[in-house]
């Protein structure tokens, strides 16, 4: 509570890959969310911080990176899968970066993990659970629960069949992309 006496340190988590004292190597900037991000398209805000948490510096790279989750969200893995990652592709734009909490990577690791290891995926490392803060440090916390999403019904394509469809996206997305 305010005036209750007790200083709390809002600046005392760094994460373990950026250097002490600074946060990026170029002065951050505010930026709308594109319309074509479609990871976080609707996520609640309209304006990012870039260079992004994961430091992409440019809008090019931060949506190219960012595409790829898009099929994450499609499986409905956790409630709280785009707040996550939208966290980290397109952070809200505020004075300083607010990372996601360590249970919120936690509850959507712990979900989407097994959904991504099933075609073929792990969980990468820049999405280490234990390089974000803990939950009594300013961070962003579970919204919607620690509880899974019901998933969408099981295909009846056959798995060769999925994995043709999953080859052709893959595909247009390498081809649309912008090297």
């Amino acid at each position: 509570s305010p005036g209750g006496g007790q200083h709390y340190d809002y600046y005392g988590w760094q994460p373990e890959s950026l250097p002490h004292g600074r946060f990026y190597g170029r002065e951050p900037q505010c930026l709308d969310i594109p319309p074509d991000m479609q990871l976080c398209r609707d996520v609640g805000y309209k304006r990012m911080r870039l260079p992004n948490l994961l430091e992409h510096e440019t809008m090019a790279e931060a949506k190219q990176q960012a595409s790829s989750w898009v099929p994450l969200l499609a499986k409905q893995c956790h409630t709280d899968t785009q707040l996550f990652l939208c966290s980290l592709f397109a952070p809200v734009c505020l004075d300083r970066p607010v990372y996601p909490c360590r249970s919120l990577c936690e509850v959507v690791r712990d979900s989407c993990a097994p959904v991504m290891e099933s075609y073929g995926f792990p969980w990468p490392e820049m999405l280490h659970c234990g390089k974000f803060p803990s939950d009594h440090e300013l961070c962003i916390a579970v919204q919607f629960g620690n509880s899974k999403v019901t998933p969408p019904p099981v295909s009846k394509i056959c798995t060769q069949c999925e994995m043709e469809h999953k080859a052709d996206g893959m595909m247009e997305q390498m081809c649309s992309s912008d090297f």
